[in-house]
């Protein structure tokens, strides 16, 4: 499968060959695909299924470059309930264009959230992205503060979910 067949841009070549596999080191990674069928009867599911999207996310902590910056840009009442006790964040989550609107993207959040210990979670997403905000409101997840990743990458929101 080829990223981009996944609407997913951002998702280059360095990022696979470099900062994944990085990832997959970090205490408490899980990293989920949904199949075409996955929305219908699990019997009719193969292992020739067409990946229709997937999501990863690991414990975060203080030290860590997205962390790190998200950290700075939250009031200190916010780092006290979001950052420093054990948090589990969402790295990427991408659902083919073809199959959003589905429930492919809440499905996988949800998995996401229930195969993971902690009582709260992160992530971030493009303030510009209507359709993505309006994705996480729907699923729950509150909007905490704007960050600033630096030059070169767009304006971000820092969003959390209590679980």
């Amino acid at each position: 499968m080829h990223r981009s067949a996944l609407g997913a841009g951002a998702l280059s070549d360095e990022w696979a060959a470099t900062r994944l596999p990085a990832h997959t080191t970090r205490e408490g990674f899980i990293f989920l695909i949904a199949r075409e069928g996955d929305e219908l009867a699990r019997s009719e599911i193969t292992a020739r299924s067409e990946i229709t999207g997937f999501g990863y996310g690991y414990t975060g902590s203080s030290g860590q470059w997205w962390t790190d910056r998200v950290e700075r840009s939250l009031t200190a009442a916010q780092r006290a309930e979001w950052i420093e006790p054990p948090h589990f964040e969402i790295v990427e989550l991408h659902v083919r264009p073809s199959h959003q609107r589905r429930g492919v993207g809440s499905a996988l959040l949800a998995q996401l959230l229930t195969r993971q210990p902690h009582d709260r979670a992160l992530l971030s997403t493009q303030t510009g992205s209507r359709k993505a905000r309006g994705f996480y409101a729907k699923n729950g997840w509150n909007e905490l503060a704007s960050v600033d990743f630096g030059p070169g990458y767009p304006p971000y929101l820092v969003l959390g979910k209590r679980l």
